[in-house]
Parts: structure tokens; sequence; C-alpha cells
């Protein structure tokens, strides 16, 4: 299990992106469209959009990392709103740059889309960051592991498969542990089982 972890309750993160999405109001920015980075980023984006009041919504997905683990070298970028955002001013929304790979990938490819103006917001900027987002709630000073609401269970699998003995114990142990509002057992045994069996061959 990581040394240093940071959870987050559901009204801590809720705040943060109320904090985020004032810090993009008062910058005077106004987007056309809100673009969130699947998964993470989708949560966020929405609460952003609500606060700025823009109802036009896309969601990409990058593929580059899983939990703790880099899966390919440079991000695979799928799912672009393809001859949506020519001439658009876009706000690209993700709950943290770690190592800025992913959120860098995603904006080229909105420019290269044809988008006017791409900006980018995130919750957390982690130290090692080589992208500067356009906005952010917190910038770390040391890098931290932190558990966001809206992904537990896929989080808490990823640690717990590292370990050895029963993985729905570790599972539970480890989300007991860790996290400020526990999940109900039944739904974590569920995430877990089906976790498991996607990985199955």
């Amino acid at each position: 299990m990581p040394e240093k972890i940071f959870s987050l309750s559901w009204g801590e993160a809720v705040r943060l992106c109320y904090d985020l999405a004032m810090r993009v109001h008062e910058s005077g920015y106004m987007p056309d469209a809100i673009v969130a980075v699947l998964r993470g980023g989708v949560l966020p984006a929405l609460i952003i959009s609500d606060v700025l009041g823009v109802d036009e919504f896309y969601a990409v997905r990058a593929r580059h990392w899983r939990i703790g683990e880099e899966l390919y070298p440079e991000p695979i970028i799928e799912q672009l709103p393809q001859g949506k955002v020519e001439g658009r001013r876009l706000l690209v929304v993700d709950e943290v740059v770690d190592t800025g790979k992913t959120l860098a990938a995603v904006v080229k490819e909105l420019r290269r889309a044809g988008a006017e103006v791409v900006r980018s917001a995130v919750l957390h900027v982690k130290p090692a960051a080589a992208y500067e987002p356009n906005y952010y709630a917190v910038r770390l000073r040391e890098w931290v592991w932190i558990f966001y609401p809206w992904s537990l269970i896929e989080t808490i699998y990823s640690l717990a498969r590292e370990e050895e003995g029963d993985l729905l114990e570790r599972a539970k142990s480890m989300a007991w542990a860790i996290t400020k509002e526990r999940p109900l057992p039944e739904v974590l045994a569920a995430g877990i089982t089906n976790y498991i069996m996607r990985e199955r061959p």
C-alpha cells in the first residue's frame, strides 16, 4: 500500500469542484463546451458545467494509466467529439495531473481537431507534473496517493491485488482503513468481483 495517502470524502470532493469552478468563473473564461477526461474527470466536469451554465458536454477516453502503473509510454486518446469542436472554446476537466502526459495529449488532440481555444482544469496538481493546467484547486507540495470517492472500488482493487491473501478481504480491510466514508460491503464485494471477472481471459 502507498505510504502517503490522501482520502477525500464526497463532501470534500464536491467542495473542491466548486472551488475549481469559481476559479474558472472568476477568470472570465466562457467555454462553449466542457470536455471531461474519462473516467475521473466526469463528475468534476459535471459540477463545473453546472456552475458555469455550460450544457454542451463531451467526454474523451485517454488510455495511459491503470491505477499505480503506466500502461503506455504515451497516452492514446479516443472518443474525440469529431466535427463538434471546430472554432469552439473548450474547457478540458480531469481530476488530477500526475505527470501531465494525459492532459497535454488531450489538449493537443482537441486543438488538432480545430478548437479555437482549449484550456484545462483539474482538482489536484502533483509535484512532478510537466504540464501546467490553466486552473487547479490544489497544488500538492509532495506526492500522495489520492483517493477520489468516485473511483474508490477501482483504486482499492488495484492496491489489494498487489498483496497476498484473499482479495476481497484485503479490499475490505483497505477500504475501512483508508476511506472516510466506508462503502457498503455488498457494493464493495460486487465491485471487486466485477474487476476480477473483467481481468480473467
